[in-house]
């Protein structure tokens, strides 16, 4: 079932509950008030009698004269008095020879204690009763009852019931056809939207976009979300694309390399010096595949979810670990603050190997590497400083793109992958890291972590 056939389909169920339940609610309260006023009618008839009649004190109720009051005469309205034992003394002239059901008398044959409603049928016919009492002197003696014909009230219900369902009838047809056009309509922009879709899919062009109404309506938010989704697309494609080629150049050098090297092996494998110098030419260059190798595989972890182990560390330890094991005079520690974080001490290893490894390779042989470690507002802070080295500023937000390399530092030796690492394994021990570089000054690498304070250090002993 198509979008457009539902809509309509809805739009009548609502259209139609709704109008039912109008006509419902209209038709009780129209049968409520019609029958109200019949009561009211009927209470009202039987009061005039009783104010004509004047009964007096010594005169019985049989004495009753027929011309004592107009209202037995009155058209459409039917009426008898009783007397004290439920005899018909008098009744109205459109009775004839018959008379009105005497159902007030309860089983005893004695009146009830209130006056009272009730509906009949006479001979098929619904009529209206109503009885009140009459009463001398605290006594009752008697009762009127007032009766009328409710073939008129059910006649009137009848047409206005044809007369709902006929219009019922036309809203349903008008609801069907107008319901159709508005979802025709409405849909309009959302079936372009889809066949446009359609065509990129076709095409598989992803620089095509789908064209926003300027309507400003959920339509337009739909078509421009549609627009952005198409965008990130592109974006990853393209960023695909460039991996990959990027992957195929930085896999391509080191092989043709050991490839060259194996075919000296093997043209001058007699003599030891060539030999020697050619093997240590092949661990670089298997070093470097596998150090690439390692780095995409920890790229691609990082892209399917995976996350790190965290425990409670010392990051003082590590950074003076990776100081020593990796020794260098330009590199010198000028702060290392002892402070605690939640994470993982090979991958923490791995952001000090990888940012010391960047100030060696992008500065002067004579520039000092700075390392600080500080403890503050919570946090660990850690900078590696590089004075004299400088990065370009439109290419300082680019450096922890994969296999980007600024234009001045194009030529040195490296994955291209080190600072994407870097900052994925920050974030995922909840931290930031930034880049700042200006000429004259160098270039700060900046980062920080959550301290992690044990729960036992958080009180005091007694």
């Amino acid at each position: 079932m198509s979008l457009r056939l539902r809509l309509t389909l809805w739009y009548l169920i609502l259209t139609v509950l709704g109008l039912s339940a109008l006509l419902l609610v209209s038709y009780y309260v129209l049968s409520q008030s019609l029958q109200q006023e019949i009561d009211f009618t009927l209470k009202e008839r039987a009061n005039h009698v009783i104010d004509a009649l004047s009964i007096t004190p010594n005169r019985p109720i049989p004495g009753i004269s027929l011309e004592a009051t107009d209202e037995l005469s009155a058209p459409g309205v039917y009426l008898q008095i009783l007397n004290g034992e439920g005899a018909v003394v008098a009744h109205s002239f459109n009775l004839g020879r018959q008379q009105l059901p005497i159902t007030i008398l309860t089983a005893e044959g004695e009146f009830p204690s209130s006056d009272s409603y009730a509906t009949l049928y006479i001979e098929g016919q619904p009529v209206r009763l109503y009885n009140e009492l009459l009463i001398r002197e605290g006594v009752v003696i008697g009762t009127v009852q007032v009766g009328q014909s409710l073939i008129g009230l059910y006649a009137t219900l009848h047409q206005l019931s044809i007369i709902y369902l006929v219009a019922v009838a036309a809203v349903l047809l008008f609801g069907l056809f107008t319901g159709w056009f508005v979802a025709r309509l409405g849909l309009k922009p959302v079936v372009s939207l889809t066949r446009t879709a359609q065509e990129i899919a076709r095409a598989e062009d992803l620089a095509n976009r789908v064209h926003v109404p300027k309507t400003r309506d959920e339509i337009a938010i739909l078509a421009t979300t549609f627009n952005q989704m198409l965008d990130r697309l592109q974006s990853v494609f393209e960023g695909q694309q460039r991996f990959l080629a990027e992957i195929a150049h930085e896999l391509r050098t080191p092989l043709s390399s050991m490839l060259g090297n194996v075919d000296l092996i093997v043209r001058y494998g007699d003599d030891p010096q060539r030999r020697a110098e050619t093997i240590q030419a092949l661990q670089r260059s298997g070093r470097h595949v596998a150090r690439l190798i390692d780095d995409l595989l920890l790229l691609a972890q990082s892209e399917a979810g995976w996350h790190l182990q965290l425990r409670p560390l010392a990051i003082d330890d590590i950074l003076m670990e990776v100081y020593e094991a990796h020794f260098d005079p330009r590199v010198r520690i000028q702060a290392c603050d002892l402070v605690s974080v939640r994470g993982d001490p090979d991958r923490l290893r791995q952001v000090f190997i990888n940012l010391i490894d960047n100030a060696k390779k992008y500065s002067m042989p004579d520039s000092p590497i700075v390392l600080l470690l500080r403890r503050e507002n919570g946090r660990a802070w850690v900078q590696v400083e590089t004075p004299g080295s400088s990065i370009p500023p439109e290419f300082v937000s680019k450096v922890f793109e994969p296999f980007f390399r600024a234009p001045n530092h194009a030529g040195q030796p490296s994955t291209g992958l080190g600072l994407t690492i870097v900052r994925w394994i920050v974030q995922e021990h909840g931290g930031e890291i930034s880049v700042e570089s200006s000429e004259g000054r160098g270039t700060v690498v900046k980062f920080w972590l959550p301290e992690h304070v044990p729960v036992a250090s958080k009180h005091s002993p007694n």
